[in-house]
């Protein structure tokens, strides 16, 4: 697996109006990756300016820090898990898949048009139950700072951890949305990469070694984590979001 390229072509973004059309983030005509590759800038070489005041009023220093200063920045699509469910996790949910690691291009898209654009955000209260699509996850060293983004219930929430703060982003929901729905359709099965002994967003078989231990660990009737198989007959039901924490945007 070495599908580390967007499939999609960074656009014109107008980072001043948060609700302008969702066509006017991801569009055409552009040469830009917003997706690393092999030929990627060295990690020194990329960095994320700061947060706008609304979050930097919200979230804790050290949960800002790891994104202001993050050396790498990986993509995964997560989902409530299902009642016994036993794969891989990323906050307690759902690890779907992991759709990347984000481009110095694709740093300043986020930056730019969410993180940094404090239009995006609304302090007044919305009751409606977050619904996990993305989390885009902050390296910095051993340590990250988790961006899920929720759709609809459009809102972002931070985690780093204990630490867990979310946001109303109604204002920004067409920003919101395209964001997820093209990162979203760069999903692809997650591998773990410690299994190979990596220290990356997504494990990739380099050798054939690696290929026989992913082999071993994910043979085609049985994939790593099952998302794939068939569903029983009667799947057993969604678990329900908590009637309060950070899942619920009050």
């Amino acid at each position: 697996m070495n599908k580390f390229y967007a499939l999609l072509l960074l656009g014109g973004v107008i980072v001043a109006n948060p609700a302008f059309a969702a066509d006017d983030l991801f569009g055409e005509g552009s040469a830009e990756d917003v997706f690393s590759s092999a030929e990627s800038e060295p990690a020194e070489n990329k960095q994320v300016a700061a947060v706008s005041s609304f979050l930097s009023n919200r979230i804790p220093e050290s949960t800002a820090r790891n994104i202001n200063k993050a050396e790498k920045v990986f993509c995964y699509t997560v989902d409530y898990a299902q009642a016994g469910y036993d794969g891989y996790t990323i906050n307690d949910l759902a690890l779907k898949g992991a759709c990347g690691e984000l481009s110095q291009t694709g740093r300043d898209l986020i930056k730019k048009s969410v993180l940094d654009n404090n239009l995006l955000y609304s302090t007044s209260k919305d009751n409606c139950s977050i619904s996990p699509k993305i989390i885009l996850r902050y390296v910095y060293g051993a340590d990250y700072t988790d961006v899920l983004f929720s759709v609809p219930c459009h809102s972002l929430t931070f985690f780093h951890g204990r630490d867990i703060t979310t946001v109303n982003a109604a204002p920004g929901a067409a920003v919101i949305e395209q964001i997820v729905k093209a990162y979203s359709s760069l999903e692809e099965p997650y591998q773990s990469p410690a299994l190979l002994g990596q220290m990356v967003g997504n494990g990739q078989a380099m050798n054939q070694r690696d290929k026989e231990v992913l082999r071993r660990a994910a043979p085609v009737a049985a994939p790593v984590k099952k998302w794939n198989t068939q569903q029983p007959a009667q799947a057993p039901a969604a678990k329900q979001p908590a009637k309060s924490g950070w899942n619920k945007l009050r």
